[in-house]
């Protein structure tokens, strides 16, 4: 009777949490790095309401490195030295349409691969390098204009880090999103033990590693202090029209926001990985390939059954 009692309470803490939020509708956008002005012109009028940077990686010299372009550092010697171009498109994305937040995803390694981002944080947290993360997390707040960044280790796990990350994030004005797929404990540390309020969005990923996530033992794991969305892989991935680690078509999507509501009533948000995928869709000419995949036959089509599968 407990038990049920204390879940009934974190589900009706996240119900009322939501109801405060107003809906968040995240587009990751892995291959927006320089971009293009047209890329710009669909975000901005895609209806989704967060922008992920995604993906960039903090390398052992303290240089940083969009994922879409592994040569040049956005970010050298404290100082920033990536495309001004994109600095303009970035600040164009949040001018007169829906994208009312920006984001910048760190990513880690994945297990037995060189160190990179996370090893550095931990390293650097505790050794009078904190300048460098510093310098980092300035230079994206002010110079790239983000409102927070999200945090996506997948393999190193020092909550200790993390926490003393996030109170230089908090400095800055920044906040500080978790975007997890296993570990439950883990990140209910980072949240538990940080500034009230840093920590204001987890995005959950549904797909490979976490194929298997369901919202509930999330919302429950994270005692409903923030909200929890969960975040889909959309078909066009990997290269290919068919389901491959957990991705899925629109109507799939769909279904999988509908379990989710009835699992968590109130759940009004959610998120796409990533816009890359989105536009190879297209280009794999997949709704003919494939049809079980959908329908869309432009980015801008496929991007609004997408958004509209977030809401259930």
């Amino acid at each position: 009777m407990q038990k049920w009692a204390l879940t009934l309470f974190f589900i009706g803490t996240y119900t009322f949490l939501l109801g405060q939020t107003p809906e968040q509708l995240i587009l990751f956008g892995r291959g927006t790095y320089p971009g293009d002005d047209s890329t710009v012109t669909l975000i901005r009028n895609s209806g989704f309401t967060t922008l992920m940077l995604s993906s960039f990686y903090i390398h052992a010299n303290g240089d940083v490195f969009s994922g879409d372009d592994g040569q040049h550092p956005i970010i050298h010697n404290g100082q920033y030295t990536g495309s001004k171009e994109w600095l303009d498109r970035i600040a164009a994305v949040k001018k007169g349409g829906s994208i009312k937040r920006v984001e910048i995803l760190l990513e880690g390694r994945w297990f037995n691969q060189a160190p990179n981002t996370y090893d550095f944080i931990k390293d650097w947290i505790d050794s009078g390098k904190t300048g460098t993360l510093y310098a980092i997390a300035r230079i994206m707040k002010k110079t790239i204009g983000a409102d927070a960044l999200c945090i996506d280790d997948e393999s190193v796990y020092d909550s200790h880090s993390i926490i003393r990350f996030g109170e230089i994030l908090h400095g800055l004005g920044l906040h500080m999103t978790l975007c997890p797929y296993t570990r439950i404990p883990f990140w209910k540390t980072i949240l538990d033990s940080s500034r009230k309020g840093l920590v204001d969005a987890v995005y959950l990923q549904c797909y490979d590693g976490g194929g298997d996530n369901t919202l509930g033992p999330w919302v429950r794991g994270m005692g409903g202090q923030v909200p929890v969305y969960p975040v889909f892989l959309c078909r066009g991935s990997f290269g290919t029209c068919s389901v491959t680690h957990n991705s899925k078509s629109p109507e799939e999507i769909r279904t999988s926001m509908q379990e989710f509501a009835r699992e968590c009533p109130g759940l009004h948000g959610a998120g796409i990985w990533q816009l890359a995928d989105i536009k190879d869709y297209i280009r794999m000419n997949c709704a003919v390939k494939e049809p079980a995949s959908g329908s869309a036959t432009s980015v801008s089509q496929y991007l609004e059954q997408l958004r509209a599968s977030l809401q259930p």
